[in-house]
């Protein structure tokens, strides 16, 4: 029993490997007899007036890259072409059944479709090497991938909302319509095994047929142009390119409310000044050089570098306004008008200005002012004197004291003076600086408590003079 199966197993490898070299020896004599009187540089045609009808279909199976700047769409395309060769025919009964062999696609004749509008010669080259399908009554099917480079006019107007229209159109190089003719059957473009792209999104993928003639040739040419339109994705570029610039800006507005004693407005403004430069050439070296539409990404960073350039102008412009009250500058009574009475409404700012230094009351005294300059004194430089007695050697006496208090009334009226002009320049700086100053009224209290002895002056201020008239303390115990 086991000996007879084992015979039985060894009997059916044997037919088996019988059927397969006979299958190989069929094949074999097939191709030899085909390939024998086959010349592939004849166009298969059984009439040669008759055109040779050629299907050609383009399946997209994805979008590489899309250059903007040199107008390159590279796509990923299978190609499935099927025209009849009445020189590759044959019975198959006489070749064991055999109804369809795979030939090398550089052994038959093809039609020379080509990409017109191709970018890249390379690309016109098959990426891999295929083979042709060839069924006994002279069909054949050549299914091929290729990547195509092509020329796509981009327009980058709306850039990154864009949507470009591109299309690759398909054609015989040398036969015209009266010799091949091409077909397409499929309704619309085959996206089967199409792959999306992570960048541009596709809207449409589809083709037409067209007939063109050319000015060099009478014959017509049967044109097969696939079109599709894609749409960007603007994710990256929204989240790279508009958000920073957006950012940017802000922080250029936000100078303003930098202290100007700080001393940084003027370098944060022109920081941010150049980052915006730096950002819109990133874009301009992505984008083709076209001088018939300015893209909406280069306006918006056009607009914003204006805006940043204005707000460090104006901050220039504070600060030599800040600096002016400093300076001792009176505020101009028309920016008074305009810049407290109409811009602090509208942009509704309540401002807290110090009261103007004005009038001081001055204390009532028994004293009388004489002149510097009088004889009556002996030449003796005061201001201001008591009623004195007219004695022999109180007299004397009395100058000394005179000469003395003279000397000491001096030096209080410079300190006034001074004092008071400090007292005017703050609050012109103050008033420049447009900051509120609450404690101004406070600090001039305090000085006043903190000199009792010293004389209380009246200020009356007019543009680059102070007139001052002091009236020293009465003193008591001459």
């Amino acid at each position: 029993m086991t000996v007879a199966l084992k015979f039985d197993v060894m009997r059916l490898m044997f037919v088996a490997f019988l059927g397969y070299v006979l299958t190989d020896e069929n094949e074999y004599r097939l191709v030899r007899d085909l390939m024998t009187s086959y010349d592939k540089r004849i166009r298969p045609s059984e009439n040669h007036s008759w055109p040779l009808n050629v299907t050609f279909d383009v399946a997209l199976a994805q979008i590489i890259d899309v250059d903007e700047k040199n107008q390159i769409i590279t796509t990923n395309c299978w190609l499935n072409q099927g025209w009849k060769d009445y020189m590759l025919r044959w019975d198959p009964r006489k070749y064991g059944n055999t109804s369809v062999i795979r030939l090398p696609y550089t052994e038959v004749w093809r039609p020379d479709i080509l990409l017109y509008n191709n970018a890249d010669v390379t690309s016109s080259v098959s990426t891999v090497s295929t083979n042709v399908i060839v069924t006994f009554d002279g069909n054949i099917t050549w299914l091929s991938m290729w990547i195509f480079k092509s020329s796509c006019s981009i327009d980058v107007k709306y850039f990154p909302f864009d949507v470009q229209n591109c299309s690759m159109d398909f054609a015989s190089w040398a036969f015209d319509a009266f010799q091949i003719n091409i077909q397409n059957d499929a309704e619309k473009g085959d996206l089967t095994n199409y792959v999306s792209s992570s960048e541009w999104e596709l809207i449409v993928f589809d083709f037409q047929r067209q007939v063109i003639t050319f000015s060099c040739c009478p014959e017509p040419y049967v044109f097969i142009n696939y079109f599709f339109v894609i749409k960007r994705r603007p994710l990256f570029y929204m989240f790279n390119l508009v958000m920073p610039c957006i950012l940017i800006t802000l922080v250029a507005l936000l100078g303003f409310y930098m202290p100007s004693e700080s001393g940084e407005k003027v370098s944060m403004g022109i920081t941010t000044l150049l980052s915006m430069t730096v950002f819109l050439m990133i874009v301009a070296d992505s984008l083709p050089p076209s001088s018939s539409d300015v893209p909406l990404i280069g306006l918006y960073y056009g607009i914003n570098i204006a805006i940043v350039s204005f707000a460090t102008a104006m901050t220039v412009f504070t600060l030599n306004i800040h600096h002016k009250g400093a300076r001792g500058y009176e505020v101009p009574n028309i920016f008074r008008k305009i810049f407290f009475g109409v811009v602090a409404k509208l942009l509704c700012i309540k401002l807290d200005l110090p009261p103007e230094p004005g009038m001081v009351p001055v204390p009532q005294s028994d004293y009388y002012k004489y002149d510097d300059q009088s004889s009556e004194n002996g030449g003796i430089s005061t201001r201001y004197t008591g009623k004195l007695s007219t004695g022999g050697n109180g007299e004397s006496c009395d100058n000394q004291f005179l000469k003395v208090l003279h000397k000491v009334n001096q030096t209080i009226e410079r300190n006034e003076v001074r004092l008071a002009e400090q007292d005017r320049r703050d609050y012109i700086r103050q008033e420049w600086q447009h900051r509120n100053t609450s404690g101004f009224i406070e600090q001039k209290s305090d000085k006043l408590k903190m000199n009792p002895g010293r004389s209380i002056t009246q200020v009356t201020k007019t543009p680059k003079t102070i007139h001052n008239q002091s009236v020293s303390k009465n003193v008591a115990n001459q």
